[in-house]
């Protein structure tokens, strides 16, 4: 089966990408894409190696990575729209100016051009949430199988042109079935060769953070408050200068992704994590593999599948509230060889059943069954 995964990265991460490289942006295609993914980010690429091993072929587009996406139209004679125009508006309704304008229009027709090129038998597109409704159905015009992916609230508009929504949330598996569409829970998962890529050193991190803190995590950002002022922590995030989470009694440090994320988290004793809202009562979210794939105790909130994917108080350990953090908190980092116990059985549990060659297969499996 040949495969196609169609993803975003974080702007603040591409930024860095090609700040770090000012030559990338003239490279071709595969030096671009090349470079991206030496970044670690997010699990498309780890997905895309997973396929491969089980004898798929399988490819990533990163569809916002600008310069990446040009010069693959270039080197296929794919002319874009510009990714911004100048349009002219008015200054105080009085003084005529022209307006710079940003466009996706450009984003779209480059990866249209690329199903066409590529011709995959599927299409797993990782950002429902972004993708207009009529570029989903312009590329199940081109496809046997349209795959979406989706942890996060659902998007304002149908998920038309799909035909099997996965996701790590259960809570939302049903919400796709009420709705009428194919569904299937995927848990998301651990890459185990980023062991041999991080470097290993010392735990001198007690406890860590990372992750966003702006004010549309506000139950996140309260709950941050009230253990940091109990407890020491170290925080990475790009929100730190934001007036609520400024009012965070912790140590701060700019954001980190990628292969510095998981720098931070090969560092930790300890890490908190704490999921967004549209988790419900579920546990699914990234960090619980990255973690304790990274060998630090994970700290996470209670959730009433959890048990499934971790034994509570031997691979993990939960909190139900802020007080109760704060006490798992003091007594792990008085006890680091406890933390170390149970923060080695948690590592093991996911190299051995959360890893993305595991949920490639699932995947596989469910396309089997739908073509």
């Amino acid at each position: 089966m040949r495969y196609l995964l169609v993803d975003t990265n974080y702007s603040g991460f591409l930024d860095g990408v090609y700040r770090g490289n000012p030559k990338l942006p003239s490279a071709s295609y595969a030096e671009q894409l090349t470079a991206i993914h030496a970044g670690l980010f997010g699990e498309a690429a780890f997905e895309v190696a997973a396929l491969r091993q089980l004898g798929h072929e399988a490819e990533v587009v990163v569809a916002n990575a600008y310069p990446a996406q040009s010069a693959w139209a270039k080197e296929n004679g794919v002319a874009l729209p510009p990714a911004a125009r100048l349009k002219p508006a008015m200054r105080r309704r009085l003084v005529p100016w022209l307006r710079r304008e940003h466009s996706t229009e450009w984003m779209w027709v480059a990866l249209l051009a690329q199903v066409r090129a590529y011709r995959p038998d599927v299409v797993q597109i990782q950002i429902p949430d972004y993708m207009p409704p009529e570029i989903v159905r312009a590329i199940h015009d081109e496809v046997r199988l349209v795959v979406g992916q989706l942890a996060a609230p659902l998007p304002p508009w149908p998920l038309l042109g799909y035909d099997l929504m996965v996701s790590s949330l259960p809570n939302l598996v049903e919400a796709f079935r009420s709705q009428g569409l194919s569904a299937e829970w995927i848990p998301l998962a651990f890459e185990p060769s980023l062991l041999e890529r991080i470097p290993s050193g010392d735990r001198d991190v007690q406890v860590s953070f990372v992750g966003s803190l702006s004010p549309h995590h506000a139950s996140r950002l309260t709950f941050l408050s009230e253990v940091a002022a109990r407890r020491d922590m170290d925080i990475w995030t790009a929100d730190a200068t934001g007036p609520t989470a400024g009012g965070i009694r912790a140590t701060f440090h700019p954001a980190v992704w990628g292969r510095q994320m998981y720098e931070v988290l090969g560092r930790s004793l300890a890490t908190i994590n704490n999921h967004i809202d549209v988790a419900g009562d579920y546990a699914n979210n990234l960090r619980l593999y990255e973690a304790t794939g990274m060998g630090a105790l994970l700290i996470t909130d209670a959730k009433k599948n959890l048990g499934q994917l971790f034994e509570v108080g031997r691979e993990v350990v939960a909190y139900r509230d802020s007080a109760e953090c704060s006490e798992l908190i003091a007594h792990y980092v008085d006890h680091p060889s406890d933390a170390a116990a149970i923060a080695h059985a948690g590592q093991q549990r996911t190299l051995r059943d959360h890893t993305w060659l595991d949920r490639m297969a699932r995947l596989a499996e469910f396309v089997k069954a739908r073509t």
